[in-house]
């Protein structure tokens, strides 16, 4: 049942990129493509809320990809992009007089469709804001325990997640023109709605992902 149900999101989804992608025939902009890539600060959203008396601390990692914006009428463009970003949560413990830290580590290739609005219609520098849903795919999972003067213990915990996720982003741009070059800056937030982890033993019953997303890139 549940397999269904991802399957059928997945096919609404890429419907909805195909329909809107036809629109783009109509449209009176042109097409864009870009590169991007920089800085993610990742935690989860669980049930329970902590994790054996610890609370979840924002976790530092990278995210790069490519995009495409498809100009549609009125100021807003259609802009689909294939990102990978590093997600993951992490906390600080101490045990018998021991302290470490836990860290959580989930690679995905993340496919967001983003609706966007130009606040102006030219210009050198041209704000937005833009806002979709996105899809993600887990590649790597993994438990690191890190504690001085020891090895890191690694634990693959793929098959502890599903494999794939979905949400929603929200965000704002800003495009600065450099004659045939433009270059881009992003901030935005992903709020994951799916449940990505299935039912461990002594682990927690629900994890969603968060994440701020800021990224810089050029567009041609």
């Amino acid at each position: 049942m549940r397999v269904r149900r991802r399957r059928s999101i997945l096919a609404m989804f890429f419907s909805a990129v195909l329909l809107l992608g036809l629109m783009v025939f109509q449209a009176e902009a042109g097409v864009k493509f870009g590169v991007k890539g920089g800085l993610v600060l990742a935690n989860i959203k669980s049930v329970p809320e902590t994790f054996q008396g610890y609370s979840w601390e924002t976790k530092r990692g990278l995210v790069g990809g490519v995009s495409l914006e498809l100009g549609l009428l009125g100021g807003f463009s259609l802009q689909p992009e294939v990102l990978y970003v590093q997600k993951g949560t992490q906390f600080d413990f101490e045990m018998e007089g021991i302290t470490g830290k836990f860290e959580t580590r989930v690679d995905t290739i993340e496919i967001p469709l983003l609706l966007k609005f130009n606040l102006i219609s030219g210009g050198p520098t041209i704000p937005s804001f833009y806002a979709g849903p996105f899809v993600g795919f887990i590649s790597k999972a993994e438990n690191l325990i890190k504690i001085e003067g020891y090895p890191t213990e690694r634990e693959d915990i793929k098959d502890n997640l599903t494999s794939t996720e979905y949400g929603l982003t929200f965000g704002a741009g800003l495009v600065q023109s450099l004659g045939l070059v433009k270059i881009t800056l992003d901030a935005r937030y992903d709020l994951g709605l799916s449940n990505v982890i299935k039912e461990v033993e002594n682990g927690p019953e629900s994890v969603k992902t968060r994440a701020w997303l800021f990224m810089v890139g050029v567009c041609f």
